[in-house]
């Protein structure tokens, strides 16, 4: 037992190792990137998206550490009048129909941006293609690519791997620290207000915010 442990440790470890490197070869060889955060055209955009959502957060459940395990797959459109169009707005529900995340999206170009709300904090997600940029309080939190949540820095640490189970129940999501999350695929989910998340008890605040930055991006993309 205890080789087999150290040989699953080894693993995970060159796992994390390898996924960094080849996004590391990706952004380097790649063509395509995306446009600075700091780019008018982005700012305007992110900015319609926050007045948006404003209206949506004095109806938010405040976000404890029990909430995650109580966050469902369930969304429920908001009802505004107004304000630019091509915007999407919503609440992300707990599964006893509490709004716990307010959220706006739009089309931009072959871009997708989200803004998702708890009442402590706020992502936001630059989506094009498979990968993503994330944004935590406006400031830089994470790059999402080749299933691996990664540090926005040049070292590109890798914060948390997704394992895809598409044919079952939950997919995993490993934390670098060593937890593992299981995230629900909605696709095989059960019951008429299934949990988004399960195992997300006793995690620490960065635990919860990485596993966080990844069930949100899962269910708003």
């Amino acid at each position: 037992m205890r080789f087999l442990f150290s040989f699953l440790v080894v693993a995970l470890s060159l796992a994390f190792v390898i996924t960094a490197i080849i996004y590391l070869l990706k952004r380097a060889l790649s063509d395509v990137s995306f446009p600075a955060p700091s780019s008018a055209s982005f700012q305007t955009v992110l900015e319609e998206l926050r007045q948006h959502i404003k209206g949506l957060i004095p109806a938010l459940v405040p976000w404890d550490e029990e909430m995650f395990s109580l966050l469902s797959l369930h969304q429920q459109p908001a009802r505004q009048k107004g304000g630019p169009r091509g915007i999407t707005s919503g609440y992300l529900m707990s599964i006893f129909q509490e709004p716990v995340v307010a959220f706006a999206t739009r089309q931009w170009g072959k871009q997708k941006i989200v803004v998702a709300r708890l009442v402590d904090r706020e992502f936001v997600y630059r989506i094009k293609e498979k990968d993503a940029e994330i944004w935590l309080n406006g400031e830089p939190f994470a790059v999402f690519s080749n299933q691996a949540l990664l540090s926005p820095d040049k070292s590109a640490r890798v914060l948390a791997r997704l394992e895809e189970r598409a044919e079952e129940r939950y997919s995993e999501l490993v934390l670098a620290e060593g937890r593992t999350v299981s995230l629900a695929n909605r696709k095989k989910a059960v019951g008429p207000n299934p949990r988004a998340a399960v195992l997300v008890k006793d995690l620490t605040r960065k635990e919860e915010d990485t596993a966080l930055a990844v069930a949100l991006l899962r269910l708003l993309a």
